[in-house]
């Protein structure tokens, strides 16, 4: 028998044949991944709750991928920079974004021309934190009773920092709301601005997420009066939660969680998860996080498509309570 001659139209023919039965090697697998640095993106600037998350992550994780994991900030448009760019990137799982309330919010108020159930895969949950409320020392209120109590003798006289479509703009009304008092909403750009005008007495009621309320109580610039979450923050024990304080509407945990661009295999995405849950199992991580009032919360990412679902349907409902016009619409 002759052996058979090759030509290389014959060669080109049998390779066209051999994909199109499927016979295209497979793409590296999870076993494979990653093969070059991973980038976690922040929608907010350095020194925020994700952007800390971030870094505290990259570091273990770059140990246990072994490739590089970088953390780029791109902030702007309350968040919908960031997750406009991952969502746009390849599915490959080599872009995440670490998203949290801002995101949810500017879905449920169509601020955002992204969809978090639809245009990413969920990857994990990477901490948590609630939202505390402080007023100046001057105002002659010593706990949520008495804030409540003095909001009922001025009405409409006490004003609070908040941003149309912003978590702070929600606990405000919540807190009228469940309180029956009327307060005032003073829009602010940046949260240091409003920290001064707490400070200056010409805001009295100040929503900060923990992390940001931390060092002004410790440093009494400020009075503390509760926190959103379900139990007292591990690093502020003496602080009451609102539930304690007879309002349990004003229950909120605001959650960091990471996504890839929809599409992403999931092998991969197991295998991010399985990074970031060791990552936040690493007692420096856990010790650095919580001196900045983040707790843990970890879960997978069928975990995080769940809270993703009902988290929007939940502040859905409370926007359609808003007492400002067109937020939903």
């Amino acid at each position: 028998m002759q052996p058979t001659k090759w030509t290389r139209r014959a060669v080109v023919a049998a390779a066209v044949a051999g994909m199109a039965a499927g016979g295209v090697p497979a793409p590296a697998g999870a076993q494979d991944f990653p093969t070059k640095p991973i980038t976690i993106v922040v929608p907010f600037g350095p020194g925020t709750a994700n952007d800390i998350i971030a870094r505290q992550l990259a570091q273990d994780m770059t140990v246990t991928l072994g490739q590089s994991v970088i953390v780029e900030n791109r902030a702007g448009a309350t968040g919908n920079i960031a997750t406009e760019y991952v969502a746009k990137s390849r599915p490959d799982g080599y872009t995440l974004v670490i998203a949290s309330m801002s995101n949810i919010l500017n879905q449920v108020t169509g601020n955002t021309s992204t969809d978090l159930t639809k245009d990413f895969a969920p990857v994990a949950f990477s901490g948590k934190t609630p939202y505390s409320m402080l007023v100046p020392n001057e105002l002659p209120a010593k706990n949520v009773a008495e804030l409540v109590e003095l909001a009922r003798q001025q009405p409409g006289k006490l004003n609070y920092a908040g941003f149309v479509g912003g978590v702070p703009q929600f606990l405000g009304e919540m807190l009228d709301r469940s309180a029956k008092i009327k307060t005032v909403m003073v829009p602010y750009k940046s949260t240091t601005d409003a920290l001064v005008d707490l400070l200056a007495n010409r805001i009295q009621i100040w929503f900060t997420p923990v992390a940001s309320g931390i060092p002004v109580q410790n440093a009494r610039q400020a009075r503390m009066l509760a926190v959103t979450g379900e139990a007292r923050a591990p690093v502020l024990p003496e602080i009451p939660t609102f539930k304690e304080a007879g309002y349990p509407d004003l229950t909120v945990d605001v959650a960091y969680f990471l996504l890839a661009a929809k599409g992403t295999p999931q092998p991969i995405v197991d295998k991010l998860s399985g990074a970031i849950g060791k990552a936040l199992g690493n007692p420096k991580v856990k010790e650095v996080l919580l001196a900045q009032g983040i707790e843990e919360k970890r879960g997978t990412p069928a975990e995080v498509g769940a809270y993703l679902a009902g988290e929007l349907r939940r502040w859905g409902e409370i926007v359609k309570l808003s007492a400002t016009p067109g937020l939903g619409k």
